[in-house]
């Protein structure tokens, strides 16, 4: 699917995705039997996941690492998850001397 028209015109758009190794030659090896290219695979999995209606938190449970449960409890307690948010709490906690 196009990213946008324009004048009659098809913009594609370029992205860089890093994988680690192991799962970028799991996805060629995928690719391969299924007769399609890497970029192909990746544009049907992103679809996937946009077209899929939105997760509950029970529900990408099963795909987060077993140490992420606990920072669950951080994440909830706050609204703004943005990078300065980040930034802005660490160096509370620093200031604080809090080792949490």
């Amino acid at each position: 699917m196009p990213v946008s028209l324009l004048a009659g015109y098809i913009a594609m758009m370029k992205a860089t995705i890093e994988f680690d190794d192991a799962l970028y030659r799991r996805l060629k090896v995928e690719a391969a039997r299924r007769g399609r290219t890497v970029r192909e695979l990746v544009a049907e999995g992103v679809r996937h996941v946009l077209d899929s209606p939105p997760s509950t938190a029970n529900d990408t449970a099963a795909w987060q690492p077993a140490w992420f449960g606990s920072l669950g409890s951080y994440a909830t307690a706050v609204d703004d998850h943005s990078m300065s948010a980040v930034k802005r709490s660490i160096a509370r906690g620093r200031a604080s001397g809090s080792t949490r």
